[in-house]
């Protein structure tokens, strides 16, 4: 049985110590980065998804899936992979598709969660850019940091006002879908992974101003959110160039990013952590058996204690996994007794 919302509002914000939530999410598209403009009948498989998942485990709390509007609208571009195409690029408009349909996505997720807390997923200004330079599924993942960054390199002023235009248009998302009874935001980031930006001079001065200016707008809308710094796929960040970033609660890629939840905790100045667990194929939690995953929920709320944790993955689980593994790792969250 899920905890007491008000029980996982109160650890989310540091209020309440002792026990600790859980939660998981997937995807539900064949195709995360398929358009809703292009092809709307992914907004029903999204909704469809979770309804059937919701039914089948019982989280604490739900982070929300965007399947459908993973791709940014980049109004008045033709080819973002183009400099002096990206130049046109206009704001959106507070009652752009692309945001007023978002926040009717996340009215309905709302509904379909129930009682349980809700957070709806905004990816930042770094990945809705990077994401319109290749194809998916077909061009693989770490070219479009390539191709960021020979665009940065060619016209870095250029792609730093495009990602603080992105920046201000995701304050509308987060103004908007926060309207529709939602808990917070789930904000995902991530390091460019290319060696000629992977840097602390391009992450001061491009990256986490970024960053931050959307980070202001959403801490302005809601005062519980959860910072993504993703790892999917092995991306690697450096975690300490985040521990300015001001929202509430934090959740990594420990093992990549080689900080363990108690680590982390105190990295980020005692703030409420999120995961501790491996989200891959290769992982405990998707090739474990159920005295295997609980065994490793044990150690890992042994070492980590249980004032402000709440175990999740690194990332987004795998779409074929099998949900007794999500059952058997939050029943043994529950029941957790460190003494």
């Amino acid at each position: 049985m899920a905890l007491a919302k008000e029980t996982v509002l109160g650890v989310l914000k540091g209020e309440v110590g002792g026990v600790v939530p859980a939660s998981f999410w997937r995807h539900f598209a064949d195709n995360e980065f398929t358009d809703a403009f292009q092809k709307p009948a992914v907004i029903q498989k999204n909704l469809n998804g979770h309804r059937d998942y919701l039914q089948a485990v019982d989280v604490d709390f739900v982070k929300t899936m965007l399947d459908g509007y993973f791709p940014y609208p980049f109004r008045g571009v033709k080819d973002p992979k183009q400099a002096a195409d990206l130049a046109k690029l206009q704001p959106l408009t507070d009652d752009d598709p692309w945001i007023s349909q978002q926040a009717d996505l996340a009215r309905q997720q709302r509904a379909l969660a129930g009682d349980k807390p809700v957070f709806v997923t905004i990816f930042s200004p770094m990945y809705l850019f990077k994401w319109a330079l290749i194809q998916h599924y077909v061009e693989p993942l770490k070219l479009a940091d390539h191709r960021f960054a020979d665009l940065y390199h060619q016209d870095p002023q250029l792609v730093l006002h495009v990602l603080k235009v992105i920046g201000q248009d995701l304050g509308k998302v987060a103004a908007a879908v926060m309207k529709t009874g939602i808990d917070g935001i789930y904000y995902s980031t991530q390091s460019v992974q290319d060696d000629r930006l992977d840097n602390p001079h391009f992450f001061s001065t491009v990256m986490e101003p970024v960053d931050q200016l959307v980070q202001e707008r959403i801490n302005a809308v809601s005062d519980l959110n959860i910072l993504h710094i993703c790892g999917f796929a092995g991306a690697y960040n450096h975690l300490d160039w985040f521990k300015d970033y001001p929202l509430q609660v934090i959740n990594w890629a420990s093992k990549t990013d080689g900080y363990s939840l108690a680590a982390g905790q105190k990295l980020f100045g005692g703030r409420p952590v999120l995961g501790g667990l491996d989200n891959s194929t290769k992982g405990v939690l998707y090739s474990g058996n159920k005295e295997q995953i609980q065994t490793a929920v044990q150690q890992l709320l042994d070492a980590a204690g249980t004032n402000g944790v709440i175990l999740g993955a690194d990332c987004t689980v795998p779409r074929d996994i099998n949900y007794d593994h999500l059952r058997w790792a939050i029943e043994a969250a529950h029941q957790f007794n460190r003494y």
